[in-house]
């Protein structure tokens, strides 16, 4: 047979696996990032577990009379180690009753009863070392088993089979690995208690709540990774939302600031979703690749629904003027190039990346540029436009046309396309043109989405 330091020794090891296993775990918990009522009651019966491996060490390694601190150590370590083993049960069946209200409501009598047995043990507790109820410190300084050791281990089974009843009765509200993590509780501590009580001098109970607890941590860590991707994607879906509904009331604004008309800014929908369309096609066809990436789309249509922003500055007269501009007329209008850019550039920057605000300028200062020079307000050349003011300035140019102003009728989609054929090279880009031209559909079926000017149903 193994001497009795041998037993120690090996106690001692499978109480040190216990701890350290059960500090992870604890150390796991408070650092998720979303922590609810249950798993803080998880962490605390862990903690519990801990110092219930600690007080069983120094209830190995405290007997005897050989130095004066075993003869203070080992009352308090057992004292101490029946007091957080009730602690161990009483967390963890608050940690079930807490996890399963999650998905139902529970009757609060079952905290009740767990607190009133627990209460009962701690009372008990208290009187043993004046009676020698749950253990005794022999005269030898060694640890002894009490008179009324069998009813803390009834008091115990109570409690087990509580847990066991929570969740036989409340099982089919989670899922089948989270009843299997509950259970081995019931399972792995029981069935060391039971070794234990029959090899006296064996210890298996914190090595067993060690195990059940890694299995218990090892399924909340999966369910709350699965909580955590169910809130990142409704959270993504909100924000979608947010970001649609901030858009719709920039196209309708910005429409009211450029035409004061209460209408719904279906031209800046036109154009923002033409341009998106139509720069999409320019970077899958290779065109303009060192400029055209994802990030730069996505920048550009969000700068185009400011494009004609600088109109507020426009007097009424002549931004609804049903007949042909003065040339005086006409050069007010042009101001809002330069305005737009100016505006954007103030107040963007409180809400927007350097980049973004830097685009949105680009868009409202150059989209009536034109390629050969005699646009405005910098009467700039070719590709010293700024690419996405060339993309706006064809898209712009036709939207105008095939939609009704103040000033004009509609013309026709082919009188359109042909108007825009015939600038190649002259009001604009002759490779930007061509791709356009190759997308006739997709561009017409844009237009005719809100060809109604209603929003409804977005």
């Amino acid at each position: 047979m193994m001497s009795k330091d041998v037993i120690n020794a090996a106690n001692v090891s499978l109480d040190v696996c216990s701890i350290i296993i059960c500090l992870i775990i604890a150390f796991s918990i408070s650092y998720f990032k979303k922590k609810d009522e249950s798993a803080k009651w998880f962490l605390f019966t862990n903690i519990a577990a801990i110092f219930y491996g600690i007080t069983d060490i120094f209830m190995w390694i405290s007997e005897g009379t050989d130095a004066a601190w075993k003869l203070v150590a080992l009352p308090l370590s057992s004292f101490l180690y029946y007091f957080t083993g009730i602690f161990i049960i009483y967390f963890y069946i608050g940690y079930v009753i807490r996890y399963y209200q999650k998905d139902t409501k529970i009757n609060k009598g079952y905290s009740y009863f767990s607190l009133g047995i627990s209460i009962l043990y701690m009372i008990l507790l208290i009187l043993t070392p004046f009676l020698g109820l749950y253990y005794t410190i022999a005269p030898d300084n060694t640890y002894h088993r009490g008179s009324w050791f069998m009813i803390l281990v009834g008091i115990e089974v109570v409690l087990y089979l509580e847990a066991l009843l929570l969740i036989l009765k409340y099982h089919k509200n989670v899922q089948n690995l989270e009843n299997i993590g509950f259970a081995s509780f019931i399972f792995f501590p029981f069935i060391s208690h039971i070794i234990q009580i029959a090899n006296f001098g064996v210890a298996l109970i914190s090595i067993g709540l060690a195990i059940s607890f890694l299995i218990i941590f090892i399924n909340l860590n999966q369910k709350m990774h699965q909580e955590l991707e169910i809130s990142n994607k409704l959270y993504n879906e909100k924000r979608i939302q947010t970001l649609e509904r901030q858009k719709n009331s920039i196209y309708y604004f910005t429409n009211l600031i450029e035409n004061r008309k209460l209408e719904s800014g279906v031209h800046e929908m036109r154009v923002t979703n033409m341009v998106r369309v139509f720069a999409d096609a320019c970077a899958r066809k290779g065109i303009y690749r060192d400029v055209l990436s994802e990030q730069y789309i996505e920048q550009l249509v969000d700068a185009i629904p400011f494009h004609d922003i600088g109109k507020i500055y426009i007097p009424d007269y002549i931004l609804n003027k049903p007949g042909k501009l003065t040339e005086e007329e006409f050069i007010t209008i042009q101001t809002h190039a330069e305005n737009g850019a100016k505006i954007v550039s103030d107040i963007l920057p409180l809400t927007n990346n350097r980049d973004q605000v830097r685009l949105t300028a680009q868009i409202c200062r150059s989209h009536h540029e034109r390629w050969n020079g005699k646009g405005y307000p910098e009467h700039l050349r070719e590709k010293d436009i700024p690419l996405g003011a060339r993309i706006m300035a064809i898209v712009d140019v036709f939207e105008a046309l095939v939609n009704y102003r103040c000033y004009k009728n509609p013309s026709s989609y082919d009188e359109a396309f042909d108007i825009i054929k015939k600038g190649a090279g002259v009001e604009f880009d002759p490779v930007l043109v061509e791709e356009f031209l190759a997308i006739k559909d997709k561009i017409i079926e844009e237009n005719e989405k809100y060809k109604d000017n209603s929003i409804e149903g977005l």
